[in-house]
């Protein structure tokens, strides 16, 4: 019996599935389904001058840390898995060092925004500048209402002596956050060398919460989250090996389409610019099968040789 090559293929991926589920290297996979919003967790959504948030957006999910965390403040809100994940980092500092990190500012809602905004126009004003120059000064710190991203409950404004200053970046706690945050789950937001695309000036006390892997990925690609954004927006999706476990990766889609079907979906966030980020997690040995599948539907015989089939099999014996 002559075998053509969707046969071959065929045959090829049915035994190496066949040898991945007996060595327990692939679990059954999930069925495709059509995402469902209602578990958008809206951990990247983009707050900025472009994209507002309404005036009567609140999280619904707010939690006080005030009392478990060094804060001057009486109260210290965040959205709670940004709270959980603050906690576990501010542990792993505490762990190796004896100078507090302050917690000085979290979630934030449009009304005070709003006043904190007047209250630094005013301020300025009363030291000697014009209106337009107090303004324009005051917009490249304090966020206008609406485009802060204190109101999403997921930043938090961090500090060595309960102050905000420039200087942070070069004490023991600066110097560790921009280090470990990344492994937590928080990005750097407002970084000096991107002040460009994100219209804000350097703020290295700023730490906003994306989760895991997007804060990684952030991080290896030398990203500030309108970039990432505008890049899943551009190519559509992206890749990311986990490294946690070696044998797995993320796939991590960006579409505007609520009916589109995805498999083995870990996270769903709607961006505040009119898409969905919708985050995978699959083993590599399951994307190989399936990139094979999709070479011998596309017939093209020349991407397919024998030794990367050679070297599965002699990595699954």
């Amino acid at each position: 019996m002559v075998l053509n090559h969707n046969s071959i293929m065929s045959r090829l991926k049915g035994l190496l599935l066949v040898l991945a589920l007996a060595a327990g290297l692939l679990g059954c996979p999930d069925a495709a389904y059509a995402f469902d919003t209602a578990l958008d967790d809206q951990l990247l959504v983009l707050v900025n001058g472009k994209n507002l948030l309404a005036a009567a957006y609140t999280p619904s999910d707010l939690v006080d840390i005030a009392k478990q965390v060094p804060s001057q403040k009486s109260t210290m809100q965040l959205r709670e898995p940004a709270a959980k994940a603050y906690q576990q980092m501010l542990a792993a500092y505490s762990a190796g060092h004896s100078d507090k990190l302050y917690a000085v500012s979290g979630f934030r809602d449009y009304a005070y925004q709003k006043q904190l905004f007047s209250s630094k126009v005013a301020g300025r004003q009363r030291s000697g500048q014009s209106y337009a120059a107090a303004y324009q000064n005051t917009l490249r710190y304090t966020a206008l209402p609406g485009t802060s991203e204190h109101q999403t409950g997921l930043a938090i404004d961090l500090s060595n002596n309960a102050g905000l200053s420039e200087s942070f970046r070069d004490t023991k706690q600066g110097q560790w956050l921009l280090e470990n945050c990344w492994a937590h789950g928080f990005i750097l937001r407002y970084d000096a060398a991107k002040s460009d695309v994100t219209a804000i000036a350097y703020e290295p006390w700023h730490y906003r919460y994306v989760g895991l892997p997007h804060s990684l990925i952030l991080r290896d690609n030398d990203w500030v989250l309108e970039e990432y954004v505008a890049y899943l927006q551009d190519k559509g999706s992206l890749e990311y090996p986990d490294p946690l476990q070696p044998e797995s990766l993320y796939k991590v889609y960006y579409t505007t389409d609520t009916t589109q079907e995805y498999d083995n979906i870990v996270s769903i966030s709607s961006d505040n610019a009119g898409g969905y980020v919708i985050t995978c997690h699959v083993s590599r040995l399951e994307q190989i099968l399936t990139n094979w599948a999709d070479i011998a539907r596309s017939g093209d015989l020349d991407i397919v040789r024998p030794d990367p089939v050679q070297m599965q099999i002699s990595q699954l014996n």
